[in-house]
């Protein structure tokens, strides 16, 4: 799980820099407004569009692609890809705005969450285009919309979601007592945020509107993106988080769980 971040990224955002948390939930993709050079019949490149993992684009062949999404002017900085098999060894992806490159090709070391962070712009066409693969392109889901930079910092006590992993195993052991080996019956990822002195105003225009929605939908997640780039997660909440009035002045501090691809 990576992050990708334009060297001509300004450091510098609602709430402070990028050593705050990011959440990635706003979305301009849909199935009518995204193209691709190829597809096969029953992995079109419209599931992209979908939050579920489950349906995925696959092109037809090896060949270089360009995935083409045409905006509403709305504000983007950020491109987010789930569940792909973009880590082949030869294989980039490189992102453009109006034809501009923004994100540099670059190589994939990860298979579940990828998310490229760039200037806020309002592009009328923007391009991912994948070269170099050894087989067809995969892609579970696709999100391009404008970040949320968390208002407050994480300290201490937080596991990155890269590491908060949870399995349920069956370990086989013969009659004799000899370890047959390991197998996992299901993965996932999760881990705790923990939100402290939230001004009122941000938190309820900014954050609670992703609490509340119904359905939610699931987010890239990135706890601090410009020190530790690879632990980002495609992650969705668990439970109805609750906000507390932590302090006289309104301030409010709220903690949620997240649950993610292994």
């Amino acid at each position: 799980m990576s992050i990708f971040i334009s060297s001509a990224l300004v450091l510098s955002s609602q709430g402070g820099v990028l050593d705050a948390p990011v959440m990635c939930f706003d979305n301009i993709v849909t199935p009518n407004n995204i193209t691709s050079t190829s597809g096969l019949i029953d992995r079109p490149i419209g599931n992209v569009a979908n939050p579920a993992t489950a349906w995925v684009w696959e092109a037809s062949s090896a060949a270089t692609q360009t995935i083409t999404i045409t905006t509403d002017g709305r504000e983007v900085d950020y491109v987010g890809i789930a569940r792909h098999n973009l880590n082949q060894i030869g294989l980039t992806v490189t992102i453009k705005y109006n034809g501009v490159t923004v994100a540099p090709a670059q190589a994939v070391s990860d298979t579940q969450a990828l998310l490229f962070l760039q200037n806020i712009a309002t592009p009328t066409t923007i391009e991912i285009i994948i070269t170099g693969a050894t087989v067809a392109p995969r892609i579970g889901v696709l999100y391009v919309g404008k970040s949320l930079p968390l208002q407050r910092g994480i300290g201490v006590g937080h596991t990155p979601i890269t590491y908060g992993r949870n399995r349920k195993t069956i370990n086989g052991v013969s009659e004799n007592g000899q370890y047959l080996g390991e197998i996992v019956v299901s993965q996932v990822n999760s881990n705790q945020v923990s939100m402290q002195n939230l001004t009122p105003d941000w938190y309820r225009s900014m954050l609670d509107p992703y609490f509340k929605a119904s359905p939610r939908v699931p987010c890239f997640f990135a706890w601090k993106p410009s020190k530790y780039a690879s632990e980002v997660g495609y992650v969705w909440v668990e439970g109805d988080p609750q906000p507390v009035n932590q302090r006289s002045n309104g301030m409010m501090s709220i903690d949620w769980t997240f649950r993610g691809l292994a």
